[in-house]
């Protein structure tokens, strides 16, 4: 499912929480008990904004969808995953993007009517600012302190999907990592680990700068259960970003889009333009204007993308310089690369239980990335082969600077 194509991210189409659907034999094998810590709240509470604690990053590419052994922290798909997952908490934690994540909710908010009853928050957001920063604040502290577990799957065919998913068995609240599938697009992943080791910086960053914006689309998703407490109710029309074409007004709204465009004034797809590079390429990322027509785009300026990888976000960075970019007119021939790269494989989860199964997965042993190994990790934007992590001595070290 597409961030782009779909008109609501969070699920496989239904609407049911998985408490009313259907066990499927073998799920048992997941009982776990769930995990505990009385330093929870400290935690997040100290954590700091140049370290990733507490991550998982699993592979869901075998054939069963249940099978997701975890990634060495020293592979290059863990070292990849973590730093999409900074770049974009690092954009959410932003000035900007504390902004664009208070506008997304307050525009929400304004819209839900009668949903407002099944909300968190009860009051009147309009007399006090203050509910929504709380909220933003309290999204922040825990992607930061417990970021959502990380499958990376043969199973999507956009880069990246969150599903809200019931969690109210073992949590009081929602929290991203017992509230949340997040998942991340294998092919894309390891075509970017092929760019990479072949030192082709232009299309390694494309990749970098493409997985991190959809990051952060698919933790907004994760953001609208901090929310709404529950995993059905779904985004108002009124909070998207607009899309060629005539629309219904209550198809529902899709607040990765909302977000993007808040933030940027766009929202980036990346398309096949040169066809002799065939399915494996990032793709030429395209810029959509909230002004464009249906088939004008802007092609996005690599010097502005590669400030942004440098996690350069200032205020004067958003919304991002359009009218000073090369436009360019995408023809019928033009696809999507999403649209380009093979069809997923592998069964899913589909309308199965998985409440066990997200027991079991936070019930694994975590890594924690501190500062210096983080450091290593966000150099692979200036030095692609960091994709792989530098051998212990120093010497290694300069050689590979």
């Amino acid at each position: 499912m597409s961030r782009y194509l779909s008109a609501n991210s969070y699920g496989s189409g239904s609407r049911q929480g998985d408490r009313n659907r259907s066990r499927s034999p073998g799920d048992d094998r997941f009982r776990t008990r769930p995990p505990t810590s009385s330093r929870r709240e400290e935690t997040r509470r100290s954590v700091r904004s140049n370290m990733l604690p507490q991550v998982r990053v699993l592979d869901q590419s075998g054939d069963d969808p249940f099978d997701t052994p975890p990634f060495a922290a020293e592979s290059p798909t863990f070292r990849f995953a973590v730093f999409v997952m900074h770049f974009a908490i690092s954009l959410l934690e932003s000035d900007s993007g504390r902004a664009a994540l208070y506008e997304t909710a307050h525009t929400i908010w304004d819209n839900w009517g009668r949903a407002r009853r099944t909300l968190i928050f009860r009051q009147d957001v309009n007399r006090d600012r203050g509910v929504l920063d709380r909220a933003v604040d309290r999204f922040l502290e825990n992607i930061r302190a417990d970021p959502p577990n990380i499958l990376v799957s043969s199973r999507l065919q956009g880069e990246g999907l969150a599903q809200r998913q019931e969690w109210s068995e073992f949590r009081e609240q929602f929290e991203v990592k017992w509230g949340t599938i997040f998942r991340l697009n294998k092919r894309i992943i390891d075509d970017a680990i092929a760019a990479a080791d072949a030192h082709d910086k232009t299309e390694f960053r494309r990749f970098l700068f493409l997985m991190g914006m959809s990051t952060a689309h698919e933790l907004v998703h994760a953001f609208v259960g901090v929310l709404t407490g529950d995993t059905t109710t779904l985004t108002p029309p009124p909070a998207d970003f607009p899309r060629p074409g005539d629309r219904s007004s209550t198809t529902p709204g899709e607040s990765g889009r909302f977000f993007e465009g808040a933030l940027t004034g766009f929202l980036v797809e990346a398309y096949q333009l040169n066809h002799g590079l065939g399915d494996r390429q990032a793709g030429e990322l395209l810029c959509q204007a909230r002004s464009s027509a249906g088939n004008v785009y802007y092609i996005l300026n690599e010097s502005w993308m590669l400030d942004r990888l440098y996690l350069d976000f200032r205020r004067d960075s958003f919304p991002a310089p359009l009218s000073s970019w090369q436009s360019i007119r995408v023809r019928r021939t033009d696809q999507p690369m999403q649209m380009v790269r093979r069809p997923p494989r592998g069964e899913d989860f589909g309308h199965r239980v998985v409440t066990s199964w997200i027991q079991w997965v936070n019930s694994l042993p975590t890594v924690t990335v501190d500062a210096e190994q983080l450091s290593d990790i966000m150099h692979m934007v200036t030095e692609p082969r960091n994709i792989r992590p530098l051998p212990s001595d120093s010497g290694a070290r300069r050689a590979r600077a």
